[in-house]
């Protein structure tokens, strides 16, 4: 569950009863185009970042998806994407969407 207001939904789920845990992932922009993820997964791998899961959004933009990572070592999937101008996204960004 992503939300613009993580602190707040995480008190008001707790204050209901629901057990909450909160989860660090990175929020990618994705070429659209055949093989856009491809080469994001490869980049990712070729720095030996290992990937738990991942999910997809479509967003604002008609030329870019947006790729939520779940991955071992954020910072190192960070720097290694911008290494090759692979756009991660700031938080306050992706709870724009």
């Amino acid at each position: 569950l992503i939300v613009n207001k993580p602190e707040l939904a995480n008190t008001v789920l707790k204050n209901e009863g629901f057990m909450v845990s909160e989860t660090e992932v990175i929020a990618v922009e994705v070429p659209d185009y055949p093989g856009g993820l491809a080469d994001v997964l490869s980049e990712l791998g070729s720095a030996g970042i290992n990937i738990e899961y991942l999910y997809a959004f479509i967003g604002r933009s008609a030329h870019n998806a947006l790729v939520v990572f779940r991955v071992e070592g954020c910072d190192d999937a960070i720097a290694a994407l911008g290494k090759k101008n692979i756009r991660v996204m700031g938080g306050e960004e992706v709870y724009s969407l």
